[in-house]
């Protein structure tokens, strides 16, 4: 990472953060959800932008162009952090995306709060996405995302699709359920158990979309739902069988069970689970070794690589995280043991 690269970076984190500072959040009008959320950024600023500051020191390192000539995405972008800062950078382009309708009108909301003018808003999933960059004429160099790796119904799916922009790009995700640290996948497994088993109690600042309910009892009520004739202990087995299916593919599931008596699906890990409606995956644990081999296999240059922590408000943390950093860069940038995310960096040369 060249000075002048990092000095950039450095002074669009700066940048961003007095604007942020003189905005009233209370007086946007935006949603209870994104406010909670762009509130937790700005009390914790130092350590978002620790991070993202690392994640764009990957994709501008290997940008081959100059920034101010490229089109950045910011895929699954929330609140919008990433698509400010990064015209604060100064990409000739920025792009939001989010599948959350909510939060695309936030962000729009928020950019002109900043008086920061990000180029395009695109509502959707991928499919939509690669849609409206078709339509819009639109070569991405760079897409950047932060912990949405991690919630994508099927991640294979996905990669398939976003290669299907004919130019070259650079994609760099950012997650923060790194199963490979002990102590992080330890607690990604209990949020989990807790989403299938007993669910969550709905607060002010939750999407209108989710749900509270525990996903087993849901899968349980779309099987019924569908197949009112499915005897009780059918019901209860298939309900457990179809964990992280969406209602779709558990129906299809049903229906092949009904033909055959079989099922042919199984889910490969003892506690990941997702939304049986929205496919939202709890903190999806991924297979990285099996992530890598996929995107080798399409001879698609790969990458899995650490971070250091984050610092924070908290003196003793910092002091923590600081010793900890040591270790990570003693062990090289593939060891994922002791870090707090993982980056999956794929570089689409053609």
């Amino acid at each position: 990472m060249n000075k002048k690269t990092s000095s950039v970076i450095q002074h669009a984190v700066n940048t961003l953060h007095q604007k942020i500072k003189l905005l009233d959040v209370d007086r946007l009008g935006i949603s209870a959800y994104n406010k909670k959320y762009f509130t937790t950024y700005i009390i914790n600023y130092a350590f978002y932008m620790d991070l993202y500051t690392q994640l764009l020191e990957k994709a501008v390192t290997n940008l081959d162009k100059p920034i101010q000539n490229a089109t950045f995405v910011d895929y699954g972008g929330g609140c919008g952090m990433l698509s400010y800062l990064a015209k604060e950078i100064g990409f000739k382009t920025v792009i939001y995306n989010d599948i959350y309708a909510t939060s695309v009108n936030d962000t729009r909301i928020i950019s002109d709060g900043l008086n920061i003018h990000v180029d395009h808003f695109v509502e959707g999933d991928v499919d939509a996405f690669i849609e409206q960059v078709d339509l819009l004429n639109l070569q991405p160099d760079v897409i950047c995302s932060f912990d949405v790796l991690e919630h994508i119904y099927d991640w294979k799916t996905w990669i398939d699709t976003i290669l299907k922009i004919s130019n070259p790009f650079i994609l760099i995700f950012m997650t923060s359920a790194n199963g490979s640290n002990p102590f992080i996948n330890r607690r990604l497994k209990r949020i989990q158990i807790q989403a299938e088993y007993e669910g969550f109690e709905h607060t002010e600042s939750w999407k209108e979309i989710d749900i509270s309910n525990s996903y087993l009892a849901e899968r349980k009520k779309i099987i019924s739902n569908a197949f009112p004739e499915i005897e009780k202990k059918d019901l209860e087995m298939l309900a457990v069988k179809t964990r992280g299916l969406k209602k779709d593919d558990i129906e299809n599931l049903v229906v092949q069970f009904i033909k055959t008596g079989q099922i042919h699906y199984t889910i490969d890990h003892p506690t990941n689970t997702c939304d049986p409606y929205t496919g939202n995956w709890t903190e999806h644990i991924i297979n990285i070794d099996e992530l890598k081999r996929f995107v080798k296999a399409k001879n698609i240059e790969t990458d899995v690589t650490n971070t250091s922590y984050g610092y924070g408000n908290s003196f003793p943390q910092n002091i923590i995280k600081f010793c900890l950093n040591v270790f990570i860069k003693i062990l090289g940038k593939h060891n994922l043991m002791l870090s707090p995310v993982y980056v999956l960096e794929i570089y689409k040369q053609h």
